[in-house]
Order: C-alpha cells, then structure tokens, then sequence
C-alpha cells in the first residue's frame, strides 16, 4: 500500500533533475519510470524496514484523525514544491524542511510513535546508506550524477551526504503515515511457548 501511495512523488524528478542530480534515465527524459520505481521502492522499504526487523506487528487502536492523517499525505508533495518555488536554493533542502514539518505534524498528533520514527529513520537510513554505497562500487558513474547546485560537495563512501539525510528523515515520516493513516500501532510479536 505505501509503496503505491509513494509511485508519484517520482514526478517531483521535474524539479529535482538538473538542480540536485542529472540521472541517466531511460529514453533520457527527466522523469522517468526510474524515478517512479524509486519512489516506489523506498516508500515500501522505509514503511517497513524497521517493524520487520524488530518482529513488530500492527495492532489498531482507537484514536484516529482521519482528515488530518489524509492531509499528512496530500500536503507533502505541494508543499515541497511550493517551499522550492519560493526561493530555496535546492529541492533537496525544500524536501528536508517538507519532511521536517511532516515529521512534527505525525508526532504531534501521535506521540506514541516518536520513537518508532527515531528508529525507523536510522533503520532505513542504515539500509540506504549500504544499497547507495554497494551502487557505487558497482557503477562508479552514478556519484557523478548528482550536480548539487548551491550545496557544498559533501560525500561519504562516494555517496552524498544530502542523500543519508534525506532517507532518513523520509524514513521518519513514511515509516509511520500507515499507522496515521489506518489506526495502528506496531508492537513486538510475542512469540509463544
């Protein structure tokens, strides 16, 4: 489910090639089906990473904000294109601060899931990290893909740091909109004698 809900946020690649990365995409157009594969797989890997390896399991609850759960999850793409519109310097930090405000607003009204988000964000972040890392060593022309226009060039491993950042605050707010969005909360299996 989250990963088809993440399909079309490939189509913010309109702003984010040639400000943040210029990919090699197939039939070179600047969104492709790449970015939209992409969005797809991280919205499915970040949505779960952290539940599956803690052998967590969804439970629902009562408490619900039906309308401001839906608009966790509408508001998210227009408003990073409306903070990059207005002036940012990159889509990548207009991202940052969408998800940063994404992140507040799900803790806000589910204080019960600040932890999950702190460790989901690491979990998926680590995950990203090694993929992002084994991609490189594979094809060693994908760091230069990324153009990073008015970013300092900040790397690790040949990965951009800019992309550590971000897989982990989308981790924070991915990893729980299911929760906000379908009444649950993610408790430990216990397992049975």
């Amino acid at each position: 489910i989250m990963s088809t809900i993440a399909a079309p946020l490939g189509l913010l690649d309109i702003f984010f090639v040639s400000s943040y990365w210029q990919p090699t995409t197939l039939f070179n157009i600047p969104i492709g089906i790449e970015g939209i594969i992409f969005s797809f797989e991280i919205g499915g890997i970040a949505a779960v990473a952290y539940a599956e390896l803690t052998h967590r399991v969804p439970i629902k609850i009562k408490k619900h904000h039906k309308k401001f759960s839906l608009s966790l999850l509408l508001l998210l793409a227009p408003l990073i294109t409306l903070l990059y519109l207005n002036k940012f310097p990159n889509i990548m930090l207009a991202t940052y601060v969408g998800l940063i405000i994404g992140i507040s607003c799900i803790v806000y009204i589910r204080k019960d899931l600040l932890d999950s988000a702190l460790k989901g964000a690491i979990t998926f972040g680590g995950i990203y990290f090694v993929c992002f890392v084994v991609l490189v060593a594979i094809f060693p022309g994908v760091s230069n893909w990324f153009t990073l226009q008015n970013l300092p060039r900040l790397y690790i491993l040949n990965v951009p740091v800019y992309e550590v950042i971000f897989a982990i605050l989308f981790a924070a707010y991915w990893g729980n909109l299911y929760e906000v969005l379908f009444q649950y909360k993610f408790r430990k299996l216990t397992s049975r004698s």
